[in-house]
């Protein structure tokens, strides 16, 4: 990433985000270090729970297309501002037990904070779009997934190892505090990049001061899925995050009540999980990065290959008999965890960066709004699909999700096939519309 070619408050930009999605993303996977507390306090079961995780998830998921339609059109640092307010000021109310006195207050401000989840994700790779060149937008992209893997660690690090003693309510302000200096330094010094500014046809012509003035129309969402390689990747995330939503969810419970580890253990194995796919964000962006310079169908070749193998050892940890659980067998489970997360971390990694580079700029905000959509259908269904399945047994719920990897690396083949073609006409669309800037620099290009 030649992060020092960049301006410094392209820099700057950067940093704000990553840091505001950490914070922001830690409240994503508080309730999985909870449940027990959560269902003694309120006096609800364990899979209406988890109706409320998916809600959380679902919810956010779904209003984000709005966020993504408005990104494509407006200012995205106002809009970006915005989101991270909706998303921290219920999750600091959780916080408080009298906005949380009933499970139906404490489900609103959880459904208002994924509302805040949603919104950022179309936002935050919009502006990284129009921040880093093609070439480069993998590891940018990545550098932000690994910010959304450490706030979902932190999120049940800090309730796992402080809910025994300060509740499960203080895990919840922590999380949400430190956004609100950050959104008021965001809001500021930071500025947008010029949309387009990033593509190689119109870079010249932008530094030059000619505008890319093309914004999106509804009757561009036709465009979006016209394009076979966005078709098809959004498919993969369907499949592929069934594991992350039931895993993500349910993985320290899971845990607890068949493995009897403590909470603290339980969380640390957690944690193992998000470290191995922090640390393989970053690896596997590096490795993409190379790959796409030699043949972008590599890519998700690379991202198809991980994902499968990923599953082998992620079985051991459901279905390791375990009888005592101490010592070797808990460090066992750590080093299956981490190198679990390790890779199947691939997709996360590059994913991002294939949309990106085979999308208009004006449809940038909007396609990702779609893909947080289909890539949060898995996550979002996965809490309340697991509370099901628990009368049939954890072990089996477990074993369920982690087989959804198989249809999630099989699609990646899929999206290989058509990335070339998908890219070389956004190529040469942005191309024709460069020439037309050029000839006409005070008005738009045509929408064609």
């Amino acid at each position: 990433m030649a992060a020092s070619k960049m301006p410094g408050r392209d820099r700057f930009i950067l940093v704000l985000l990553i840091l505001m999605s950490v914070f922001l993303y830690a409240d994503q996977r508080i309730m999985s270090a909870i449940l027990p507390e959560l269902s003694l306090e309120y006096g609800v079961t364990e899979r209406l729970l988890g109706f409320i995780g998916s809600a959380f998830t679902l919810v956010g998921a779904l209003v984000s297309i709005f966020f993504g339609y408005f990104t494509d059109r407006i200012s995205r640092k106002t809009l970006l501002v915005l989101t991270v307010l909706i998303g921290e000021i219920p999750c600091l109310l959780t916080g408080f037990p009298i906005f949380t006195q009933t499970v139906t207050g404490f489900t609103v401000l959880r459904i208002l904070t994924g509302i805040g989840i949603g919104g950022i994700y179309p936002i935050s790779f919009s502006l990284i779009a129009d921040i880093f060149k093609e070439q480069h937008r993998a590891a940018a992209s990545a550098w932000l997934g690994v910010s959304w893997a450490i706030g979902m660690m932190l999120g049940p690090a800090l309730a796992g190892y402080l809910t025994g003693t300060y509740g499960w309510r203080i895990a919840f302000i922590l999380a949400a505090v430190p956004n609100f200096p950050l959104v008021a330094v965001f809001a500021i010094f930071a500025r947008e990049p010029a949309r387009g500014k990033t593509e190689e046809a119109l870079e010249d012509l932008i530094q030059k001061g000619v505008v890319y003035k093309q914004r999106i129309h509804l009757k561009d969402f036709k465009l979006i899925f016209s394009n076979r390689t966005n078709i098809w990747t959004f498919l993969q995330g369907i499949p592929g995050t069934i594991p992350w939503g039931i895993l993500g969810y349910w993985m320290i419970l899971f845990l607890e009540r068949t493995r009897h580890f403590s909470k603290e253990v339980a969380t640390t194995v957690y944690l193992m999980l998000g470290i191995g796919t922090t640390l393989g964000s970053v690896v596997f962006a590096m490795i993409g990065g190379r790959l796409y310079r030699k043949n972008p169908r590599l890519v998700p070749i690379l991202c198809g290959i991980g994902v499968l193998i990923g599953i082998i050892p992620a079985l051991p940890i459901v279905n390791l008999s375990v009888s005592n659980p101490q010592g070797g067998t808990i460090i066992l489970y750590y080093l299956l965890s981490f190198v679990t997360g390790f890779l199947v971390s691939v997709p996360s990694a590059n994913v991002k960066a294939i949309l990106m580079n085979v999308n208009r700029p004006e449809h940038r905000g909007s396609v990702f709004a779609v893909f947080n959509i289909t890539d949060n259908l898995g996550q979002g269904f996965g809490p309340a699909l697991g509370g099901m399945l628990v009368s049939v047994g954890y072990v089996f719920m477990m074993n369920f999700s982690i087989f959804f990897w198989i249809p999630c690396g099989i699609i990646f083949f899929a999206v290989a096939r058509f990335i070339n073609m998908d890219r070389d006409n956004l190529q040469k669309l942005l191309k024709e519309r460069a020439e037309e800037m050029k000839s006409n620099p005070a008005e738009p290009a045509s929408n064609g």
